[in-house]
């Protein structure tokens, strides 16, 4: 059997508490769910008892200590079987050990008198220090699942590498046979891995790289076979490359997805995966216009460029060899929908914009009309005034002749009601064309 000699680098920092599988959170609820029961307890309504004494108190210290010992003797039996991280197991269980004493004395004082506030406090800082411990060492104990599982995948590697240095069809049987039974193991380990992390993409992406290496493992003995056949061949010896690649790529999905880096801790994987899907959110965030401000020579040209390289990645989609037939046709048939979608859109900003423009043309041709109606009004207040205003010579007030004043009455007030009449209906009908649009 292969083994794996060269040292595990595990991407994973043992002093951090971040849990990033359901297993941890499963062991440490039950923990978590008493300490913070014993914490809130209090002496609560009428009772028999001595006041400041408490059974249940004491109850619930005793099953949080029975509790910190079982943790206690899993972390000695894993600390006893790990090879990579015995010392930081020993360490933990060492930690554990002594912050479960400190919660015990400061639990059993507190069940002792729960009404004082100092050894409520006492014991809380203890139960958050027990807990701290007991999270560290079930991380620690998870880190050691991990290490398991990147050994597999180191022993798989090696297994992957004899079988490319195969040098006959024999030797490539009895080398893709081990290999086969590695990567039995190694399924095995890794589907449960799968299971127990916590976050939804790294399990996407574990089963993901496990169905690439099953995928690709099947090619695997066909395409070196092929090679060894026809060595002098070029297109057999690319192959076998690409299939060796692939299943390569394959298994470092696995140990991220096992470690649970993120793409944003690795930048390096998979990031290219959902830039057509970004692209696409971020174009819809660009079309959103204001209307008011919106101008063809400034939207129009970089928002169809920003389309075309949307559409040009989804064509390299479409004329993918894995893309079916009828999915290349519905990806051809989307994007020519989503460019005819697009014109539509910016047609609507401009007829928008050019009746907000006729608006305000109409809008000012009407202020300038009753600007000289109110002119022209006024110029008749002030004619009509002149005839009715006292002589200079301080006569009493007495009008012009009444002819006269109703001859000029007569030869302004037509024209200005005219103008005012003609004011008041042209106003109204740009009331209504607005109302028309808006009801549009």
């Amino acid at each position: 059997m292969t083994t794996a000699t060269s040292p595990i680098l595990l991407k994973w920092d043992p002093k951090s508490l971040e849990i990033r599988t359901l297993t941890v959170e499963r062991l440490l609820e039950p923990l978590v769910t008493q300490v913070t029961t014993l914490v809130n307890t209090s002496n609560k309504g009428p009772s028999s008892k001595k006041k400041g004494r408490s059974k249940k108190a004491h109850v619930l210290a005793v099953s949080v200590e029975q509790a910190t010992q079982n943790f206690l003797e899993k972390g000695e039996q894993i600390a006893k079987d790990s090879q990579d991280l015995k010392e930081e197991l020993i360490a933990a269980v060492e930690d554990v050990r002594k912050q479960g004493e400190t919660m015990r004395i400061a639990s059993s004082e507190f069940a002792d008198d729960p009404c004082s506030s100092v050894k409520r406090g006492t014991m809380v800082r203890a139960a958050r220090a027990l807990l701290s411990a007991v999270t560290r060492l079930l991380i620690l104990a998870d880190m050691a699942d991990v290490m398991r599982l990147l050994a597999h995948l180191k022993i798989v590697e090696e297994a992957l590498e004899g079988v490319k240095n195969a040098t006959n069809e024999q030797d490539l049987a009895n080398r893709f046979k081990e290999f086969g039974k590695e990567m039995v193991k190694l399924n095995y380990v890794a589907a449960r891995r799968q299971q127990e992390l916590k976050d939804p993409q790294c399990r996407d992406e574990m089963a993901a790289a496990r169905g690439a290496l099953k995928k690709n493992a099947t090619m695997l003995y066909t395409a070196s076979q092929a090679f060894l056949r026809h060595p002098d061949v070029a297109a057999t010896r690319a192959n076998r490359d690409y299939v060796f690649k692939q299943v390569q790529e394959a298994i470092g999905g696995i140990s991220s997805a096992a470690q649970a880096t993120s793409p944003t801790d690795e930048k390096h994987g998979h990031a290219g995966i959902g830039e057509l899907a970004a692209a696409l959110n971020e174009f819809d965030n660009k079309i959103i216009l204001d209307p008011l401000t919106f101008s063809e020579a400034r939207f129009r040209p970089s928002l169809e460029e920003r389309l075309e390289s949307i559409i040009s990645g989804a064509a390299l989609m479409a004329d993918s060899s894995c893309t079916r037939d009828d999915r290349r046709e519905r990806i051809v048939a989307e994007c020519n929908a989503v460019r005819q979608a697009l014109q539509d859109l910016l047609s609507e900003y401009m007829n928008n914009m050019a009746c907000q423009m006729a608006g305000r043309d109409q809008q000012q041709a009407g202020s300038k009309k009753m600007q000289e109606a109110t002119n022209d009004i006024q110029g008749y207040r002030d004619t009509r005034n002149s005839w009715c205003r006292p002589r200079e010579n301080g006569d009493p007030c007495r009008c012009g002749k009444s002819g006269d004043l109703e001859r000029q009455e007569g030869s302004g007030l037509p024209q200005c009601r005219w103008k005012c009449l003609n004011m008041t209906r042209q106003s109204v009908e740009m009331a209504e064309g607005r109302e028309g649009k808006r009801n549009k």
